[in-house]
């Protein structure tokens, strides 16, 4: 654990030299957030256990709960690709670079890349004026579970709760056989059956 917490200073010290990632940094209105070190390291650990693996390194997510991260210790990709993975969806791959990213930060474009116009949308509808960092707004139904993308919760929620949820119903499904298309049995929300109650 402790090496992967130096591993992870030292890829922040050499990438984000130009970014304070102390207090984090939050565009649009919460559409896009750049996590502090704090929150960064909160949601790693957690896609680290979700992926099975010890060098992820979180930079961001967006309104929709998309996290954006890169890898520290992969060989098949150069450490500055940052890829995406929706929890609803179980989605992930790579959309750009780190500097990209901290440019489409810095000169605001990043809220055109994650739907700005929809974000707007939900707010004007909700009358919410931002959401903290840390928030999103998830789609009303895990995308995995037959929910619409384009249907949103009325109210933020906590993307690390968002992501392990998503993550805990992915793994009952795959424990129970259910393939893409399948009817989501019952024993997926089951919590007694899950030793969860």
């Amino acid at each position: 654990m402790a090496a992967r917490r130096n591993q992870r200073s030292h890829l922040t010290l050499r990438k984000v030299t130009d970014v304070t990632t102390k207090q984090g940094q939050v565009v649009a209105n919460g559409a896009f957030q750049l996590f502090s070190d704090r929150r960064g390291a909160e949601v790693a650990d957690l896609l680290d256990d979700v992926f099975g693996r010890t060098d992820v390194v979180a930079l961001g997510s967006d309104w929709r709960g998309i996290v954006y991260f890169t890898l520290a210790d992969d060989e098949e990709f150069a450490d500055d690709v940052v890829f995406g993975f929706d929890a609803s969806s179980g989605s992930s791959g790579e959309l750009a670079t780190f500097d990209e990213v901290l440019v489409a930060v810095r000169n605001g474009t990043i809220a055109e890349a994650v739907d700005v116009e929809s974000f707007d949308a939900w707010r004007e509808a909700t009358g919410t004026r931002a959401i903290d960092m840390g928030s999103c707004v998830p789609p009303a139904t895990y995308e995995f579970l037959g929910g619409d993308a384009a249907e949103r919760s009325v109210q933020t929620q906590d993307l690390l709760t968002f992501i392990a949820v998503g993550a805990a119903l992915m793994g009952r499904m795959a424990e129970l056989g259910v393939q893409p298309g399948d009817a989501v049995p019952d024993e997926v929300f089951d919590e007694s059956r899950w030793g969860t109650t």
